[in-house]
Order: structure tokens, then C-alpha cells, then sequence
């Protein structure tokens, strides 16, 4: 008995020194510093906390037994900070920071990276890291690129906390350069979608590892963290890592891009001979060729497709299927073609099988690479039946073996018709699948995107994609010129032999042409159905109308631009839909809006105007239209209104406009300041002279002066005042030689002393119909191109002003040469001319053919940054077609440019109406007048008034 209880005494106490051993916990968490910075550390659409640094950060806490804490930090500087000081325990991939070297561990280097200036692509050509000096460079103390003293030495340091502001000052002009961790930069600029934009400049300034940093208050774990990194190494986790996150930088476009094809008929076929084709494949190579790209196209197994395009193995797929994953794992263009996928069975079946799960269970073909019908079998329970081709599926389903088949329609039909099968099959609706296929490039090709992105829209309404789509996806036209030529042989062989048989022919010719005629309607039903999905493809809103006005046809595109409405055509334009005037935004008259002039037979050449798209909201959208009137009358479209959202470029232009014009409102008061500064001498010397007069006459002369001096200068601070302010613009006739003689004194402060301006006297009874402000502000921009072409080249000393009557605006420039005084004629026929040409001439050094067609684009110039906008002359431009006048520039190299801007002829009719004679003032009764005026001097005098 004794024996029993000593073993039973043994084990309790072995197994309470055990206790403690087996309750003991693995590490404590780790904690792990969150900075938003992507792609190292981020938050996703759910809001979780992701990124490089955080999922390899999990995956060591995994493998070592513990798990992570996240400590938010407020910036780049305070994320280096923490971990030096120990309130985070690791980083999980970090360069070897002066900051962390005396407190923290490293492990063994887990990449490799490089530091390369960031450069926008327009501005990299001829620079390199060895010579770019004299530049901004945007850094983010104290990561990556801060400490590259000798760099930055010779460059202009700007500062950010935070990677996004420095890469959207790059792109904003802000800063030339950023100089932040490669990884960052790229993934900051893929995800605005801007990695077209920019490009990393050679050679690398340094080449440098990421590590794992372990605060040295946890150094009993970096054994362990070694460890878990070679497994991660060798099971590839880690390279996975690296890929998803772009901590390899992808490689530029090279020059021959390669293309990867793979069996998908009929978008990717390989031939007997090793050639390609296919749909996908014939639309890249056109695209291709409208935007100079050059294509190798190579045969690539199921393996490398399913991968996607690498910078090792391919660079293009020609067409993909569009979803969430493979997003992730390529780029893709827009698309080139909706594509659908249905149940098909036999007619016989067809009230049994009328939706997807009435097939539970049964035979289901499918062909062996369409990935996504077998995933949607299996979630139906489908019992699915793998198949080789197309074909193999009609026969399956003809012979029993299959209940059903799953495939694109266009690939069925198209079989169907070639098996002679295709009465026998009914399509089961709605279509089973809709996706988008479009082409698919490897990450780092962001340029070649861009080009593919601005030559598709076009392309997807030419004549050679529409073919395209026939050739590949329509049915075969039965009755082509061979059969109907055997056809014949054998209807003249028949006639010869069988003339009693003539009534049964007429009869089955009639059922011929029966079918024929229904095949042609089902054809003209589905270029129908084609023209539709190309017309929503398009970026431009397109409205079609009857000769009722009613709207027939209307594009998605134009349905969201006014104001996503949802009637089913034919429908009346909505009535809450409006053009309002820009500074009134109050509903066009009918004489001004642009749609009831182009019902009534106007053609727009894209005017612009403010819509307002719904009756109760301030939703409103500057809208570029065009319109066109079909020839063909028989047709039921009247008129097609196309429409472009120009909210942006119009509120640009605005912006731009109003800088315009305080610029010249600044170099307009610095000229003045001289006039006003002799004015104000002139009647402080009068004053003074009316004070020490000793004569009641000399006194009244004196003051007379000073009189005159202070209406000079209220007449030149109106005309400042007036040109400042920019008040909505008003028609008016007023008199030709007035408008340029004030003009003349408004502009000569702002002109160098050595450039003379002349301006030639015009018929005093000749008036001028239009916005003076507006035409005041014409000529300033006008004349002063004219100035610093002179200024800047340092040929002409002069510039002249004339006006003259013309009987309509003179030919576009480019016309020949002419004598402008010839054939002015009498001052009758003068009479009779409905427009005035004004004309600014200078002898500067003129423009070559190239400029001067693109002189009045927007945006477009000859100067340097600091210098223009581009914008004066075509605002001029369209002051001049606002006003009902036009715009004409004659120029040529070396001998000075003339530009003609034509306005209405105004009338007497249109002048001002003289002023009433002010009545006598009554005398006052002892009455008490309150003055309120906030200047001393003017309430001191007052009180001496009587």
C-alpha cells in the first residue's frame, strides 16, 4: 500500500512542477509603428489596416507565436522616432537609418532597392542624376533621399511630411523633382493612375537592402525572426510579398513590346503555321499602328496566362477578362468588347430549362478553359462536362450526351450555322454572364496605357473594328457567289428538264426570299444592337430628334450629362433641363439657346454653354455642342446634338482669365502711378500758388488750374475702375475715335518709352457695336503682344491703330496678300458697310507659318512659364465670334504682324442718351444734414461749405 501512495505522491509533485511550463504564453505582441504610407503601410476599402510592412510584420508574428499590436504615429519622422526610443518593438522592412543603428537589431537584408529622383516624363529628356542641378526636389525628412547631402546640396530642398503632398507637388508643377523611396513614389503615382506621368531618372544616386528592425529591447527574438525569414524565402511568401506591393520596381516600356498569346477562339488564335490572330489580336495590332507601337507577338503556355503579363515572360495580353483579381495582378486599358455568356439547350427542352437552376444536377457542357462557367456550374451544382471546342459542345448537346452548353452566344450561332443546327437551339434569358474584356499590360507600362486609353474611343467607331467584329463574330453569309451560281446551273438545268414542275419552283423561291428577308432583319437588328453598345462606348453624349423635336436616341453618356434621366425614347426634352446665361444663370431666351436654334436649322461648331440639370438644383455642367442635320430625308432623325463635358476646361479658362487680368491690371496702375503723381504735383502747386496769390484774379486762375487737374484725374481713375471691375458685358454703339483715343491714354504708361503707338483718326461719325469694357480689354491684349514681341526679340520700334468700315469680315489668313486701303470707296458706299475692322499693326519680328495657325489655340505660346498663358488671343477670339465679328492674324517672319478684329457696325439709335440739365439746388431751411465719410480731410471741409 505504501508503494502506491509514494508514486501517487511522485506524480502530483511532477506534475505541479510542470504547471508552470505548460501555462507559459509565447512572446509578448509585437508592436508594430502604422503610418499610412503606401504601398508599405495603408488601409484598405474596408478600412483595414494593410501593406507591405504590416503583412510581413503578421506573418513573423505567426511564425514566432504571438501577434501584433499597431501604434499610430503622426508622421515619417515621429515613425523613426518611436522605434528608435523603443515604444515600437519592429519594423519589418526598413533601410539601415542613422536614427536606428544604435538601438535596434537587423536582420539578414530582405530586398534589394534602389534611390532615383522622380521626374515628370515631359521633363526628364536630357537630365541625369549626375548633372540635374539648379532644380526643386521635394523630400520627406527623415526617410529615404533626406539624407543624400551632395544631391540636394546643388539643388533647391522643399520639404513635405508626408509622400503624397511631394507627388502631388511634382505633378503640380510645385517642385521638379521628389526624392522619396521608389516603392512609395510608384505606388502613390499607380493608384491616382498618373504612372504614365512620371518617370525615375538614371543612374541610381544609391542601391540599398531592407531589413527587419528589432527594437534591442526584444534582441532574444531575432534567432527566431532569422528563421522564419528563410522559410519565408523558401516557400516564395516573401517574393509574393515584394511583387503585390511593388517593392520591385517594375521595368519602363521597352521598344518592341512582347505579346502573349494563347489559344481563345475566336480572340486568340494560333494557325497551323505558328501566325496569330483573332479578334483581340487584329484590334491590338491596329491600335497599335495609329499610336506607333511596336508588337512581337509570342506563343505562351496556360501557366503564363494564368500569371499574367511579367517583366521576365511578356509584356501585353491582346484582351482579358476584366475582374477584381486580375486587376491585381496587371493593368488594363479600357475596353474593347462587352462580351456575354448563356445557357443554350435544345427546343425541345426549353420549357423545362428556362433559368440556371433548373439544371441542378444535370449535364452541363463547358469548355475545359472557361474558368468562370465551370466556377458558376459548381456553385449551381451543375454536373459539368469539360469539352475541347466549341463544336464538340453542339455535338454533345445533339447527341444527349449534355443537357445544356455554356459559351459566348456569337461563338454558338456561329458554330450552330456551320453544323446546320441552328433551328434546333433556344437560348435560355437573361444571358448567363456579362464582363468586359480590354487589353492587359504588366504594372510599369502606364505610358503605353495612356495611348491605348486616347486611341480607343475612336477606334471603337471605325470602319475597320466594326469589320473586325464581323469577320469574327457573325454568321456566314449562306448564299455567297459560288452556291448561287450552282444554284443557277441547277434552276436552268431544272427548267429544261422539268418545265411542269414551274408553280413548285415559284413556291419555294418565294420561301427563299422569305427567309432571306427575316435573316436580314435579324441582321439589322443585332448592327442595331452594335451600333447602340458603340454609341454608349463613346465619351461624348449623343441626342438624336425627330422633325417633331421628340428625342429618339440618346447614349448613356448623354443621359448622365442631363442629369441621368431615365425616359424611354421617344421622349420631349425635359423641361426642367435649361441653358441659362452665364451671369445671370437665368434660362436663355429663345434667340440664345442653343437648342432651339439648331432645331431651327443653326449648325453649332462647338459653341459652349452653362447647363442647368434639373429644375431644383444647382448641378450645373458647362457643356461643349455640335450639331449636325442628317441629308438623308427619308430617315426619321431630324437633327443630332452632341455634347461634351467641358465643366473642368471652361472653369479653367475662367481661372485663367481672371489671373490675365489682374496681371494686366498691375502692369496697367504701374504705368499710371507716373500720371497720377504729376497730377497730384500740378495741384499741390496750383494750391499753394492760389494761396500766396495776392489778386482775387490770380486766386480764381490758380484754382481753376487745380480744378481742371482733379477732373483729369477722376476721368483717368474712372477709366482704371472701369477696366477693373470688368462688369458684365454690355452692347452699346459708341463712337470709333473716342473708344481709341481713350484707349491710347489708358495704354501709353504701360509702354516702354522707346515703342512708339500711333493711332490713326477715324470717321468721327463712325460707331462701334459692342461690350466697350470688353473691347477696351481686346486691344490692351493685343498691343501688349505686340510689345513683348518687340521687347523680346529687339526688332520694331512701332505699333498703329486704325479703324475703317468693311462691308463683312475679310478671308481667313492664309488668303494672298492685298492693298488694305484699296477699295474703300466712297463715303456713301462707306455708308452701306455693316462692320468696322480695328486693326493693331506692329514692325516686330512676326510669326512663322507654324505659329501663326496655332496662334489662337488655347493655352498655346511662345513665351516662357513665367511670361503668358496662352489664352490672350484666344480670349480676343472669342470676344470677337461672342460679338457676331470674327478675328483675323497676317503675319510672316521679319515683317511685323497685323491682326483685324471685325465687331458690328453700331447706329445712332444705340448711342447714350444725352443728360437731363441738372435742375437748381433749393436753398436750404436751417435743415441737418448727417455727412458719413471715412476721410478726414473731406469731413473738415465740409463744415466750412456754405
Amino acid at each position: 500500500m505504501a508503494r502506491p501512495i509514494r508514486f501517487l505522491f511522485s506524480f502530483l509533485v511532477l506534475v505541479t512542477m510542470a504547471l508552470p511550463g505548460w501555462s507559459q504564453d509565447g512572446p509578448n505582441p509585437l508592436r508594430i509603428g502604422f503610418l499610412s504610407v503606401p504601398p508599405f503601410a495603408q488601409r484598405d476599402s474596408q478600412g483595414q489596416e494593410t501593406g507591405f510592412l504590416v503583412e510581413l510584420a503578421q506573418d513573423l508574428a505567426t511564425e514566432l507565436g504571438t501577434s501584433i499590436t499597431l501604434v499610430p504615429v503622426t508622421s515619417s519622422r515621429d515613425f523613426v522616432q518611436a522605434q528608435a526610443e523603443g515604444r515600437t518593438d519592429l519594423i519589418a522592412g526598413i533601410a539601415q537609418l542613422p536614427a536606428l543603428r544604435n538601438s535596434n537589431l537587423f536582420s539578414t537584408p530582405i530586398s534589394s532597392e534602389t534611390l532615383r529622383p522622380m521626374m515628370r516624363t515631359d521633363t526628364v529628356q536630357g537630365h541625369s542624376t549626375a548633372t540635374l542641378s539648379g532644380v526643386r526636389v521635394g523630400i520627406v525628412p527623415p526617410a529615404v533621399g533626406s539624407e543624400q547631402e551632395a544631391f540636394l546640396a546643388r539643388n533647391t530642398t522643399v520639404n513635405f511630411t508626408t509622400p503624397e503632398a511631394a507627388v502631388m507637388a511634382l505633378l503640380s508643377h510645385r517642385v521638379d523633382a521628389v526624392l522619396i523611396p521608389e516603392p512609395v513614389a510608384f505606388n502613390i503615382a499607380k493608384l491616382a493612375s498618373v504612372d504614365g506621368r512620371v518617370s525615375f531618372l538614371n543612374p541610381p544616386l544609391r542601391q540599398f537592402d531592407r531589413f527587419v528592425a528589432l527594437h534591442e529591447s526584444r534582441a532574444d527574438l531575432m534567432p527566431d525572426i532569422e528563421a522564419a525569414l528563410d522559410r519565408m524565402k523558401q516557400d516564395r511568401r516573401l517574393d509574393a510579398l515584394l511583387l503585390k506591393y511593388f517593392l520591385d520596381i517594375p521595368l519602363p516600356a521597352p521598344d518592341v513590346l512582347r505579346v502573349g498569346v494563347y489559344p481563345s477562339p475566336s480572340y486568340q488564335v494560333i494557325n497551323a503555321d505558328g501566325q496569330v490572330s483573332g479578334f483581340a489580336v487584329d484590334v491590338l495590332r491596329g491600335l497599335a499602328r495609329r499610336i506607333g507601337l511596336q508588337l512581337e507577338f509570342q506563343t505562351i503556355s496556360e501557366e503564363a496566362w494564368l500569371r499574367g503579363p511579367q517583366s521576365d515572360t511578356y509584356d501585353i495580353l491582346p484582351a482579358a477578362q476584366i475582374t477584381a483579381t486580375r486587376q491585381a495582378q496587371m493593368d488594363f486599358a479600357h475596353p474593347i468588347l462587352a462580351a456575354e455568356q448563356s445557357l443554350f439547350t435544345q427546343v425541345d427542352l426549353a420549357d423545362r430549362i428556362t433559368r440556371p437552376e433548373d439544371l441542378s444536377a444535370r449535364r452541363v457542357g463547358v469548355r475545359a478553359d472557361n474558368a468562370t462557367a465551370q466556377a458558376m456550374g459548381a456553385a449551381l451544382d451543375w454536373q459539368v462536362v469539360p469539352m475541347g471546342s466549341v463544336p464538340a459542345l453542339l455535338t454533345a448537346l445533339q447527341t444527349g450526351q449534355v443537357d445544356a452548353v455554356v459559351d459566348h452566344p456569337d461563338k454558338l450561332l456561329v458554330a450552330a450555322e456551320n453544323l446546320r443546327m441552328r433551328d434546333a437551339l433556344t437560348e435560355v434569358l437573361p444571358a448567363l454572364l456579362s464582363y468586359e474584356r480590354a487589353p492587359a499590360l504588366r504594372f510599369g507600362l502606364g505610358d503605353v496605357r495612356d495611348k491605348l486609353d486616347l486611341a480607343l474611343p475612336q477606334y471603337l467607331v471605325s470602319a475597320e473594328y466594326a469589320e473586325l467584329r464581323r469577320k469574327y463574330f457573325e454568321p456566314p453569309v449562306f448564299w455567297n457567289a459560288a452556291r448561287l451560281r450552282l444554284l443557277g446551273y441547277a434552276i436552268g438545268g431544272g427548267l429544261l428538264m422539268l418545265l411542269g414542275v414551274l408553280g413548285l419552283n415559284k413556291l419555294r423561291t418565294r420561301r427563299r426570299i422569305a427567309a432571306d428577308k427575316a435573316r436580314r432583319a435579324a441582321e439589322i437588328a443585332e448592327i442595331r444592337d452594335e451600333l447602340e453598345v458603340v454609341l454608349n462606348a463613346a465619351t461624348s453624349g449623343i441626342v438624336a430628334f425627330d422633325r417633331a423635336g421628340q428625342i429618339i436616341r440618346i447614349n448613356h453618356p448623354a443621359r448622365h450629362m442631363l442629369g441621368d434621366i431615365s425616359a424611354e425614347t421617344p421622349f420631349a426634352w425635359p423641361e426642367a433641363i435649361r441653358f441659362l446665361n452665364k451671369d445671370t444663370l437665368s434660362p436663355l431666351i429663345a434667340s440664345a439657346d442653343p437648342l432651339q436654334r439648331a432645331r431651327s436649322g443653326h449648325v453649332l461648331s462647338g459653341e459652349t454653354h452653362l447647363l442647368r440639370r434639373s429644375a431644383n438644383s444647382d448641378d450645373h455642367r458647362y457643356v461643349r455642342l455640335r450639331s449636325a442635320v442628317p441629308k438623308n430625308e427619308n430617315q426619321g432623325v431630324a437633327l443630332v446634338l452632341v455634347l461634351d463635358d467641358v465643366t473642368n476646361e471652361e472653369r479653367t479658362r475662367q481661372v485663367n482669365d481672371r489671373r490675365n487680368r489682374l496681371d494686366a491690371l498691375g502692369e496697367l496702375t504701374g504705368g499710371i502711378a507716373h500720371d497720377i503723381n504729376n497730377l497730384l504735383a500740378s495741384l499741390l502747386y496750383a494750391v499753394d500758388l492760389a494761396g500766396t496769390a495776392t489778386t482775387s484774379e490770380h486766386r480764381a486762375r490758380f484754382l481753376g488750374i487745380a480744378t481742371t487737374t482733379i477732373n483729369r484725374g477722376r476721368q483717368l481713375t474712372t477709366r482704371l475702375l472701369a477696366f477693373a471691375k470688368r462688369q458684365p458685358g454690355f452692347a452699346m454703339a459708341k463712337p470709333v475715335q473716342e473708344t481709341l483715343t481713350e484707349f491710347h491714354d489708358l495704354i501709353r504708361p504701360m509702354l516702354e518709352t522707346r515703342i512708339e503707338i500711333q493711332v490713326q483718326e477715324a470717321d468721327p461719325d463712325l460707331l462701334v457695336y459692342c461690350d466697350p469694357a470688353q473691347l477696351e480689354t481686346a486691344l490692351m491684349n493685343l498691343v501688349l503682344n505686340s510689345r513683348d514681341a518687340i521687347m523680346s526679340s529687339g526688332h520694331g520700334t512701332r505699333i498703329t491703330l486704325k479703324a475703317r468700315p468693311v462691308a463683312a469680315p475679310q478671308d481667313r489668313p492664309g488668303s494672298k496678300s492685298r492693298n488694305d486701303d484699296k477699295g474703300l470707296g466712297t463715303s456713301a458706299a462707306n455708308a452701306n458697310h455693316r462692320y468696322v475692322e480695328l486693326s493693331v499693326t506692329d514692325d516686330g519680328p512676326g510669326m512663322n507659318n507654324a505659329t501663326l495657325i496655332r496662334c489662337t489655340d488655347p493655352f498655346f505660346t511662345t513665351k516662357d512659364a513665367n511670361s503668358g498663358t496662352g489664352l490672350g488671343l484666344s480670349m480676343v477670339y472669342g470676344f470677337a465670334r461672342h460679338s457676331n465679328g470674327d478675328l483675323r492674324v497676317y503675319s510672316q517672319p521679319g515683317g511685323g504682324t497685323t491682326v483685324r478684329l471685325t465687331l458690328p457696325r453700331g447706329s445712332d439709335l444705340s448711342l447714350p442718351k444725352a443728360a437731363a440739365p441738372d435742375t437748381p439746388l433749393e436753398k436750404g431751411a436751417g435743415e441737418t444734414i448727417l455727412l458719413a465719410e471715412d476721410e478726414p480731410d473731406l469731413r473738415q471741409m465740409t463744415r466750412f461749405a456754405r
